[in-house]
């Protein structure tokens, strides 16, 4: 059974000695500490100026990511099921995938009719608490609160409950605090005149801004690629057309190992104007000699019919 907390647990605590345990190591283990500080120069002032401006930043931004996942996001996400519209969804099939501590992780397939008119059958991960109780069998019908007022939009089962994931709190607890006592212990300890770079002091904001970033420009790399933006409001108020491959290519690019392709793509809307677009998704490579021209269903928005998604791929 897979267990997803477990997995983020070990990367977070891995990106937390990378960026913070490995400069310290490096720093007090090469033996060129100096007994006495040297006189302060110029350097020495850019290196602390840089420190206090990253660790405000990492301080800031980790905390408002902690404040979040901790205290705000089951409010928030409690309140925007109550003022969601309703959507009546019939579960077609049902999968369990693994089990998080007594939560079992199901994979849904729902089918209904969206806010155009358009009935479309969609996957839907949910994590069920109660799974003894078989609440989500194939065949039984599913409450579904829609609420696009947030960006990206958020589709809940009505009377949604929402738990924090203890262990989680606690890694992000320990990490919060980790990241406390390395800002505040240096300047309590040390002498200000040995805060030049390299020293711990300076260079762990510096190196957790540029992980954050990078982390940050990697994700949002991936869901370029996997044509993955504007899900919930492609199956909310997308309408389905039957489109044409006219040909497609491998663009070079892989994400795990699996290539990217292009296709170009050419329909009518439901206005009868004509669109030829080029889309790209990630393909997995069993799949790659399936590829082939000729009719496929899409799902297009009709206030930017520039953006679509096949139809076998839409997905919450």
């Amino acid at each position: 059974m897979r267990k997803p907390g477990l997995t983020i647990s070990f990367w977070a605590l891995y990106t937390l000695a990378f960026t913070v345990g490995l400069p310290m190591i490096i720093y007090y283990s090469s033996g060129d500490i100096p007994e006495t500080p040297g006189e302060p120069t110029n350097f020495t002032y850019l290196s602390i100026g840089l420190a206090i401006v990253g660790w405000l930043l990492v301080l800031a931004f980790y905390g408002r990511f902690y404040i979040k996942t901790v205290f705000t996001n089951k409010a928030e996400i409690l309140k925007r099921a109550d003022e969601g519209s309703t959507v009546i969804a019939t579960i077609t099939s049902k999968v369990q995938e693994g089990m998080m501590r007594h939560i079992a992780v199901l994979q849904l397939k729902l089918a209904f009719t969206n806010f155009s008119g358009t009935p479309v059958e969609v996957n839907y991960q949910l994590m069920d608490s109660k799974p003894e109780e078989n609440r989500y069998e194939k065949g039984k019908m599913l409450e579904l609160s829609v609420n696009m007022k947030k960006k990206g939009g958020q589709i809940v089962p009505k009377g949604v409950k929402v738990e924090h994931n203890v262990p989680m709190v606690y890694l992000y607890t320990f990490i919060f605090l980790v990241l406390i006592g390395v800002a505040v212990y240096f300047p309590l300890s040390e002498d200000w005149r040995y805060f030049v770079l390299p020293h711990p002091w300076t260079l762990i904001p510096l190196i957790n801004l540029g992980t954050a970033l990078f982390i940050g420009f990697l994700l949002k790399m991936i869901v370029n690629a996997s044509g993955d933006k504007n899900s919930v409001r492609m199956v909310v108020y997308g309408l389905k057309v039957t489109a044409d491959i006219l040909s497609y290519q491998q663009t070079g690019m892989y994400i795990n190992e699996q290539p990217q392709v292009a296709f170009n793509v050419e329909f009518t809307d439901k206005q009868g104007k004509r669109h030829s677009i080029v889309v790209k998704k990630i393909v997995s490579l069993l799949e790659v000699h399936k590829l082939e021209t000729g009719p496929v269903e899409i799902m297009y928005l009709p206030e930017d019919p520039g953006t679509i998604v096949f139809y076998e791929d839409l997905s919450l």
